[in-house]
């Protein structure tokens, strides 16, 4: 949790008392004119007492914003792990996978950061929350307020949350307004996982030799292609040293790659190869990456397996996966599927193309109907010769698909046990 003279960590790039915490001091600033001391009520519940007294030595003071504003900073820190209120933080299995859904279509629809904040809070709120976890949040606050070991001004800020959570609706919809504290502690866990992965987005920039704040666009110059499909030793330092410092996030990261590589062998994913494509894949892949009766697959010189495939192709299918993974109008979960397909083939080219090359179907960007029952004819075969491409190749000639074509051309001279023609080279 920054300090309210530091960088606020939703990066926006302002000090934190300028940023979050200057939105609660807006929305404090419109509360009504401070009123006089009650005391201690009766005919309510001893937790209900109790906050109430707490919160009026921060309601009826002269400077009662400030007060407030600092207290939910302090809140924030009761929050984070290890903290009084870490057991009503949400896990990051079921936090993760919500977020990244969302956070960055989020970012490119909306500049202003308070409407960010609450545009996300909208998108997540549906899934993070319910009755029961809005509940949990009142009674949780209740308890950390009656909790012994608490400071004075930690039982005030919580007394706060405890009279605010009297009014809030349990049921949606859950609005950034009505539910101000469970959004601003929601809020405080996103600016913690854009942080980590802010550090392992650094650390694959340098790796494929993006200076950090540098743009790379859906075109890669082969030089950087061959530095994303096989990076040194040196460039692998920042990615380990990530992992060590954070292993639970390569452990999430970890966790939703495989859940994505099993998407791709079970044939569960956006359209994302054309047939000659998916063909290469299989035709170079698949029997060096096939699976033994031990369930172990033989050792695998990588580099020369992908030096091996057209180096068109491999453009291509990174290039379309880029631009796929920055497309906001497509839906949530597709463009959510390429943002992560981009990082595995960044980071694992030779698995996320040997997932397709093993894959029992996959839905193909087809040229002309028809075209995904002839590749998945050829793509059954156990061995191939030249000339089983031949009725596709000419198919896709006559359809005027003439780079498809030259591409099984070149796997056609491959099989030859030619040295086809490299692929045309994409420009950097």
């Amino acid at each position: 949790m920054p300090s309210r003279n530091e960088p606020c960590s939703c990066g926006s790039g302002r000090k934190f008392k300028r940023c979050c915490l200057g939105d609660f001091r807006r929305a404090a600033a419109m509360l009504p004119p401070a009123p006089p001391r009650r005391g201690r009520p009766t005919g309510v519940d001893e937790v209900s007492a109790e906050a109430a007294v707490l919160a009026e030595d921060v309601l009826c003071s002269p400077d009662r914003l400030e007060r407030m504003s600092e207290g939910m900073v302090l809140l924030r820190e009761m929050f984070q792990l290890g903290g009084p209120l870490a057991f009503l933080r949400w896990s990051w299995d079921e936090f993760v996978p919500v977020v990244e859904r969302h956070i960055h279509r989020v970012s490119e629809e909306v500049v202003d950061m308070e409407e960010r904040r609450e545009l996300l809070f909208a998108r997540c709120a549906p899934e993070l929350l319910g009755p029961e976890r809005v509940e949990r949040f009142d009674q949780g606050f209740r308890r950390a307020l009656m909790a012994p070991g608490r400071t004075l001004e930690e039982r005030r800020v919580l007394a706060m949350t405890v009279l605010e959570m009297q009014g809030v609706p349990r049921h949606p919809p859950y609005t950034y307004r009505r539910h101000h504290t469970m959004a601003w502690l929601m809020m405080a866990q996103v600016s913690e996982w854009a942080e980590r992965r802010a550090r392992l987005n650094d650390a694959v920039a340098r790796a494929h030799g993006v200076r950090p704040g540098g743009q790379k666009g859906p075109w890669m110059s082969p030089g950087v292609l061959r530095q994303a499909l096989d990076p040194s030793e040196e460039q692998m330092a920042a990615l380990r040293a990530v992992a060590d410092a954070d292993p639970e996030l390569m452990e999430l990261m970890e966790k939703y790659e495989t859940s994505l590589l099993l998407s791709i062998l079970d044939g569960r994913t956006p359209e994302v190869l054309h047939g000659e494509e998916w063909l290469w894949l299989t035709v170079v892949l698949r029997e060096p990456l096939r699976v033994g009766p031990d369930e172990q697959a033989p050792w695998v010189d990588v580099e020369a397996l992908l030096n091996r495939l057209d180096e068109e192709v491999k453009q291509a299918v990174l290039s379309r996966v880029d631009a796929a993974s920055r497309d906001r109008s497509s839906p949530p979960e597709a463009q959510q599927w390429f943002e992560w397909a981009y990082k595995v083939l960044l980071m694992r080219p030779l698995a996320f193309f040997g997932a397709f090359a093993k894959a029992r179907a996959a839905p193909l960007r087809e040229r002309f109907e028809g075209e995904s029952v002839l590749v998945e004819e050829l793509r059954r075969r156990e061995r191939w010769r030249s000339e089983d491409l031949e009725p596709y190749r000419l198919t896709l000639a006559a359809r005027g698909a003439h780079g498809a074509e030259q591409r099984v051309r070149r796997l056609q001279a491959l099989l030859r046990g030619e040295a086809p023609a490299p692929g045309a080279r994409m420009r950097g």
